[in-house]
């Protein structure tokens, strides 16, 4: 602690702002945009469809760099990513055959 000179103890002072352009009260509100579904969850699906289709890419990868380069990689890291792409491949497989099953049922509906 330090004492300065009318005798007043001074400890850690920390100096807090409570006006910040980033807070809550200063935002500026948007408006929501119009929002097309169609678009959206056919743009929502082929990033899904891209992002597996990455996880796959990179595991190919890493099983290349594996057997050509096996100093530079660890087999940890090579396993981890084919089981991420596994079960992202086998979601995605789950997601279609539900999709299917819904598409067949609702045409047996007519």
């Amino acid at each position: 602690m330090t004492i300065i000179n009318n005798g007043e103890p001074i400890g850690h002072v920390v100096e807090m702002r409570t006006t910040n352009s980033l807070h809550y009260g200063n935002q500026i509100k948007r408006e929501p945009a119009y929002d097309d579904v169609s678009t959206s969850f056919a743009d929502s699906l082929m990033k899904a469809l891209g992002k597996v289709n990455d996880l796959q890419t990179d595991s190919e990868d890493m099983t290349q760099k594996m057997i050509y380069q096996p100093e530079s990689i660890d087999i940890h890291s090579v396993m981890i990513a084919a089981q991420k792409a596994e079960v992202a491949l086998n979601f995605t497989k789950a997601v279609r055959d539900e999709a299917l099953r819904a598409y067949r049922e609702l045409i047996s509906l007519r």
